[in-house]
């Protein structure tokens, strides 16, 4: 029997979940395009290679720039938005973007960090100890010269933050305010994760604009975003659960803590001002998760939480709240790094209605790409 087209909805035949025009659908098109051109078959299939690659990418990584690198007499050559970095020592991207972090924060910040004791430094410089400490024990070397190993909690943590400081950059979206408020301890935990968001909606397909932080005269969201494919315009707020013990919170780290207690903070995200629709992230910050824990209590807990807090309105307020929890600090120094979670709330009845709604699901499709990151610079 003759096989049915894949229709531009219907679920994309690679397995990977999502519509067909969201993945395939442009690979496919472009192919059958060539086909039509009369250029030579080994064109045709350069570019169908090319493009299969850039879907590939995409799957994995989200919608951000390819790197760009080049290799000139013994030294790596690295493009970030409008800067150039280089070194003869980064064998793998994660070399670079250690110190390409290190960079970024800077090299008399971080030295008078190492000179405190280590109780006494700032979060990202404990992760960058014990993520040393970790290499130094743990890792293999290969034939090839390189080392590998699991990582732990510290490096995950270490490494994400700069991925996501790389991220930003490279889409000209890295302001200095942030870098400021990520070297403060005090305000290190809500810009660290206001980073992360930052670099979602980026992996999403969206171009940011940032709010003005001198305006006092009314409570808005951490900024704006556009989709680049639809045009489709949002608000996005980003709100972090602070724990006793954990990044640089004082008190005692609990680990068998598994009550979200997001009351306060999704009520303060809903009574910011906006006119788009609306996408909250809400970071529980809690011990790392059992799927029996997640089914059992903690999904209970937020869809109540969500029901009591909107029970009042006529219309629901948002449009998407993802809910995150990035375990790294509750992880064994010695031990690889826990796994993570995503959950997501949809509304029931907006009260904003978005003209592309795709365009909003792809957000928690990127929160899910958190810990995909590139171990090689691509050919």
């Amino acid at each position: 029997m003759k096989k049915e087209k894949t229709g531009r909805n219907d679920p994309c035949p690679c397995g990977s979940g999502k519509k067909y025009k969201k993945c395939c659908l442009l690979q496919d098109s472009l192919a059958d395009e060539l086909k039509t051109t009369g250029l030579p078959k080994e064109v045709v299939n350069y570019f169908n290679e090319q493009k299969r690659k850039d879907v590939l990418w995409k799957r994995e990584y989200g919608d951000v720039r390819p790197i760009i690198h080049s290799d000139f007499k013994g030294n790596k050559f690295v493009a970030i938005g409008n800067q150039l970095c280089y070194s003869d020592k980064w064998k793998t991207f994660p070399d670079f973007l250690v110190n390409y972090a290190a960079g970024v924060l800077g090299g008399d910040w971080g030295n008078s960090e190492i000179k405190k004791p280590l109780s006494e430094r700032h979060p990202i410089m404990q992760w960058y100890d014990g993520m040393c400490r970790y290499q130094q024990t743990y890792s293999t070397k290969h034939e090839n010269g390189l080392y590998s190993c699991l990582p732990n909690g510290d490096y995950e943590a270490f490494l994400h933050l700069a991925y996501d400081l790389y991220i930003l950059r490279h889409h000209n979206s890295l302001q200095e305010v942030v870098v400021r408020r990520l070297k403060d301890k005090k305000k290190f935990q809500g810009a660290r994760y206001e980073l992360f968001v930052a670099a979602t909606c980026i992996r999403a397909g969206y171009d940011l604009e940032y709010e003005d932080e001198t305006d006092v005269t009314k409570k808005h969201p951490e900024f704006l975003g556009t989709h680049r494919e639809t045009g489709q315009v949002i608000h996005v707020e980003a709100k972090s659960r602070q724990r006793p013990g954990i990044l640089g919170f004082k008190g005692e780290k609990q680990k068998t803590e598994w009550k979200a207690g997001v009351r306060g903070l999704l009520r303060d995200a809903l009574h910011k001002a906006r006119e788009h629709p609306y996408v909250i992230f809400i970071d529980l910050n809690l011990p790392p998760l059992t799927e029996d824990i997640i089914e059992n209590s903690l999904k209970n807990e937020l869809n109540r939480t969500v029901d009591s807090v909107c029970a009042n309105d006529d219309k629901d307020r948002f449009n998407l709240i993802v809910f995150t929890n990035h375990p790294h600090p509750y992880g064994d120094k010695d031990a690889p790094d826990p796994r993570g979670d995503t959950m997501m709330i949809f509304p029931k009845n907006p009260h904003i209605v978005p003209d592309y709604p795709d365009a909003i699901i792809d957000i928690f499709y990127a929160a899910q790409k958190y810990r995909n990151i590139p171990n090689f610079f691509p050919e």
